[in-house]
């Protein structure tokens, strides 16, 4: 299953952090890269870890959704909304190859 979830990034001390609204999902990153790669890793992780348990994974509100200014973060500095892109099949793929490395 692939989806795009609106994130939105708030600059604040030289780091970014991270709300994905849709999924009550919280994180940060040093710089813009990192604060995306973040945003994608937390998704995937939310998104089986709610498979695992039978449930079903919130769907993705449309970006004309997002409010900036009532987000967790928007006291902390100027915030942006963008879209982070995440295969929930290759996250888990990905997840069972390195568990299968730390087994050998």
């Amino acid at each position: 299953m692939k989806a795009v979830y609106p994130v939105i990034l708030t600059q604040a001390d030289g780091d970014y952090l991270v709300e994905v609204p849709d999924l009550d999902i919280l994180t940060e990153g040093h710089d813009l890269y990192d604060a995306i790669y973040m945003a994608r890793d937390a998704i995937g992780l939310h998104g089986i870890t709610l498979q695992d348990m039978g449930r079903e994974i919130s769907p993705a509100s449309d970006l004309s959704e997002i409010d900036v200014g009532e987000g967790t973060f928007a006291k902390d500095g100027p915030g942006l909304v963008t879209l982070v892109d995440i295969d929930f099949d290759a996250y888990r793929r990905s997840l069972d190859e390195m568990e299968s490395v730390k087994e050998s």
